[in-house]
């Protein structure tokens, strides 16, 4: 078992949790051997039930589409496969076959989710691989120095408080201690006592791993001999990169930060490489201790920070998107659990719903809310007053956070978009049933919605009904019809066509001439062919084959939803930096060469789509 323990210490995340926990979990592991070209997990076969560790060898993931497989990624020694199937509780995505002879380390499916509810750092460090992988929008960011290293005091890094033990604290003691406040160090109270200065101790996890775990140390041993002491310090106010370069000369991995010649924090590596990787995902982190309003406004205002630094990197749109949902969704769960806390556990299930470009996940900068209700049948007498109740904390929980009320009042506050199911289900029919010009604003809104919190199973009881549209030729006639009420900007000649008059002279909207389109155009496309996604790429993705839309209009579709997203996110940056209020609306006379080459090449790829659109549902005959 000695061996699993060093093998966990040695490699995220296991190397994160505290050394008593790894000692339970190597107690827990099975061990078996795949030998070569056998295949581990099967795609659309049985869901994983466990996490598979590599110990030694190498694996091969293998997708299958239309009969060709590809291996899509090879993973090695310390890496982890399976937990997506795992999470999920659904069929793998891929087959996992062994690429050679493979020994792996197997955790069980109940030990692997209590250590994800246990341990927010571990639970992320698998959370960012389902939500698309924020590494997948950095992939592409340009080898820059990264400017916060050079503006950011060390001290607006500080998350958690000090945690202290006394001297005579055993190995053991203090190992529980820092599990219980999930902290990587403590710092040792040494004479004069009371008073954390320079001269205190510090132990870290890192400690505990090499002169513990390593050397056999007895765990009812006196802390005192692990510590480092004095302890590294540096004053709170120097520079994040001055305490880089402090850790790289000293050889250590975490400092207490000093002010008035007290200790006031511990900040480490890991806190500086995050402010460099500018990664959202991160962020939510930090809710665990927001315990005020402005706690709460900063992180908003830190998560919107983000995505200019994202931008800057060279970050795909749709992936800026994504990883704002994840930080966005955090605070939403955060400020309901808050208010579920006031008023205590809710009478019936229910799920709180985010609609339109969060819904879709293709928020970037923050926009006024749109967000809806829906809870169980046969609720108690007291359950509209409690949603009512809920609704209004939340959305004025997040109007402080700087998130507007939706001009158009569709939010939970509304007692219409507050229903119990069956109401909603009869929202959705007759909206499909009688589509005209209101019902089909009401299902660009909510057809594309997304649960973000609550029990209730929103999957199977709306999307079923939205599935019907695929058999409703006079919907998704009117439909095709209202996708096509603005047309892409652009001529046959290739030209752009401009606004030429008034204020508007030479501008083009980015978004309702642009994004907007494409959204309205997936959403077709995915309604034609079933497809219960919201997310416009993926919904043009996967109804490319399976409906009239073809797969290189789809794929011309996404270039241009992801081009006219940055040349849209661009130009309102531009405007923040000169300090004005950021607008769809661009002054193509101050886009690039090349920018405009490309914003007309996209428009190109919707008129054709549009123009396909056109013929196939002959909307000109379409009263």
């Amino acid at each position: 078992m000695d061996e699993i323990i060093r093998f966990l210490l040695e490699h995220p995340p296991f190397s994160q949790l505290p050394l008593l926990q790894i000692q339970r979990l190597a107690s827990q592991v099975q061990i078996e051997y795949f030998g070569q070209g056998v295949p581990i997990l099967v795609q659309g076969g049985k869901p994983s039930t466990f996490l598979y560790v590599i110990r030694r060898g190498s694996v091969d993931m293998v997708r299958e589409r239309d009969g060709v497989k590809d291996v899509t990624e090879t993973y090695g020694e310390g890496e982890s496969f399976g937990y997506v199937s795992l999470i999920q509780g659904k069929a793998p995505i891929a087959t996992v076959r062994a690429r050679e002879a493979t020994l792996c380390y197997l955790i069980p499916a109940a030990t692997f989710q209590q250590l994800r509810r246990d341990y927010p750092a571990f639970a992320q460090f698998f959370a960012r691989s389902i939500s698309e992988r924020l590494e997948q929008a950095l992939q592409h960011r340009h080898a820059t120095a990264a400017p916060e290293l050079f503006q950011t005091r060390l001290r607006d890094l500080i998350t958690q408080p000090v945690v202290t033990i006394a001297p005579d604290t055993t190995v053991r003691e203090a190992a529980r201690k820092m599990r219980d406040a999930q902290v990587s160090a403590v710092l040792v109270d040494l004479p004069p006592y009371g008073i954390l200065d320079a001269s205190s101790g510090i132990v870290t996890d890192r400690d505990l791993r090499n002169r513990v775990v390593a050397e056999g140390l007895d765990y009812n041993a006196p802390i005192t001999q692990v510590m480092s002491a004095p302890a590294i310090t540096m004053p709170a106010d120097s520079l994040v990169f001055e305490g880089l370069l402090q850790m790289m000369e000293r050889g250590v991995h975490h400092l207490p930060l000093s002010e008035g010649g007290l200790i006031i924090g511990i900040v480490n590596y890991g806190d500086m490489l995050r402010l460099q990787s500018n990664n959202p995902l991160l962020l939510p982190q930090r809710l665990v201790r927001a315990h005020s309003e402005a706690d709460l406004r900063a992180y908003t205002d830190q998560v919107t920070a983000t995505v200019g630094a994202l931008l800057d990197a060279g970050a795909r749109v749709s992936d800026i998107g994504r990883a704002v949902a994840a930080a966005h969704d955090a605070l939403l769960i955060h400020i309901i659990r808050e208010a579920e806390a006031e008023l205590g556990a809710p009478p019936c299930p229910y799920a709180w719903l985010v609609l339109g470009s969060e819904g879709r996940y293709e928020q970037t900068l923050r926009t006024d809310q749109d967000n809806a209700l829906i809870y169980a049948d046969n609720a108690p007498d007291d359950a509209e007053a409690y949603f009512a109740a809920l609704a209004d904390r939340v959305v004025e929980q997040l109007v402080r956070c700087g998130f507007p009320r939706c001009p158009g009042n569709v939010m939970a506050t509304n007692p219409q978009w507050r229903q119990p199911r069956a109401v909603w289900q009869n929202y959705f029919r007759q909206w499909i049933e009688v589509p005209n010009e209101e019902a089909l604003l009401q299902t660009a809104i909510f057809f594309d919605h997304r649960p973000v919190y609550g029990t209730l199973d929103t999957e199977a009881s709306l999307r079923p009904i939205i599935r019907r549209t695929r058999e409703s030729r006079v919907f998704l006639g009117r439909l095709a019809r209202a996708a096509l009420r603005q047309t892409a900007p652009i001529n046959f000649f290739r030209q752009l066509v401009l606004e030429r008059r008034g204020e508007q002279r030479g501008l083009i909207d980015l978004k309702y001439r642009g994004t907007a389109m494409i959204v309205d155009l997936a959403r077709l496309f995915a309604l034609e062919a079933g497809i219960p996604e919201t997310n416009t790429i993926a919904r043009l993705r996967q109804s490319a084959k399976i409906s009239s839309l073809g797969e290189t209009s789809a794929e011309e579709l996404v270039a241009a939803f992801e081009l006219l997203g940055l040349l849209r996110l661009r130009w309102q940056y531009r405007q923040l930096s000169q300090g004005e209020t950021p607008g769809n609306q661009v002054e193509v006379a101050k886009l690039t060469p090349l920018e405009r080459r490309e914003l007309k090449e996209a428009l190109r790829a919707v008129a054709a789509a549009q123009h396909g659109v056109a013929v196939t549902y002959q909307t000109q005959l379409i009263a």
